[in-house]
């Protein structure tokens, strides 16, 4: 294992576009955060729309700071899509065979390496959150609604298998990245035209729905469509388990096309 990373590593620590793009993320973050908060002392007949109380203290923060870092995932998303593809154009996967790797170690190390940029992106949003809380809170019950971080783990991990499997399908980084980038308004598309039912367990949804706009659940429960039926929308418990089945498929697949491939 050590072994692994320390080869993912050695490529990482070299690319710059990825420091980049994770320093980018790491001040888009905070900063989306700190405007909201200014927004809302400017417009607080908006915050009314999500809270009366404090949006950004505890136990708030956990679901105002897991539905806006989501949106930052793509950068992130990125970062695997290009990682990936580079192996495939600079034939790095087949040099670490040719220098004694098995093919499923090879393997191994990138799924290792989609894992810890989960992890990574999730503890930070975690620290994010905890920091802007400790802030703005009054009362330090930190610990409610702290499973939103795990929803927004369970998330990121979705993304980045989604991006990884793409990205060995694609293999072209330039063309990777637009397919992948697109791939999140067409199937937006796609759903809005099919059934509301079936669009709930599309990929992308499902994994979006982990970490739903603030009370939208609740919102959602209290409105009422034309026919007088509430909307339909998946429970939480379904949509963990439905983004843990797409995860691993996505990774059996991504397994599956790379043992086919000459690396």
């Amino acid at each position: 294992m050590r072994e692994l990373i320390a080869i993912e590593y050695a490529k990482l620590k070299k690319f710059n576009a990825l420091k980049i793009i994770f320093g980018v993320y790491m001040l888009t973050v905070p900063g989306w955060m700190y405007f909201m908060n200014f927004f809302f002392q400017l417009e607080p007949g908006m915050k009314t729309l999500f809270t009366s109380e404090n949006p950004f203290d505890f136990p708030h923060i956990w679901s105002y700071i897991t539905f806006s870092a989501s949106f930052f995932n793509v950068l992130l998303a990125v970062i695997v899509v290009v990682v990936t593809t580079n192996d495939f154009q600079y034939k790095t996967m087949r040099q670490n065979i040719i220098d004694g790797m098995s093919k499923q170690k090879v393997i191994l190390s990138k799924f290792i390496l989609v894992f810890f940029l989960s992890l990574a992106a999730t503890l930070y949003t975690a620290l994010v959150g905890l920091v802007i809380g400790l802030i703005e809170s009054t009362s330090y019950d930190w610990y409610q609604n702290i499973h939103l971080i795990v929803l927004y783990f369970i998330q990121t991990l979705g993304y980045f298998s989604f991006a990884f499997l793409f990205a060995i399908i694609v293999k072209r980084p330039a063309i990777a990245i637009v397919s992948f980038i697109l791939y999140f308004p067409v199937e937006t598309i796609i759903g809005k035209i099919m059934n509301a039912e079936v669009y709930q367990v599309f990929p992308l949804k499902v994994f979006a729905d982990l970490t739903p706009m603030p009370f939208f659940k609740s919102i959602v429960a209290s409105m009422k469509t034309q026919d007088g039926k509430t909307p339909w929308i998946l429970d939480t418990n379904i949509q963990i388990i439905l983004s843990l089945v797409y995860v691993f498929l996505f990774f059996l697949l991504s397994y599956y096309l790379l043992k086919k491939k000459d690396l």
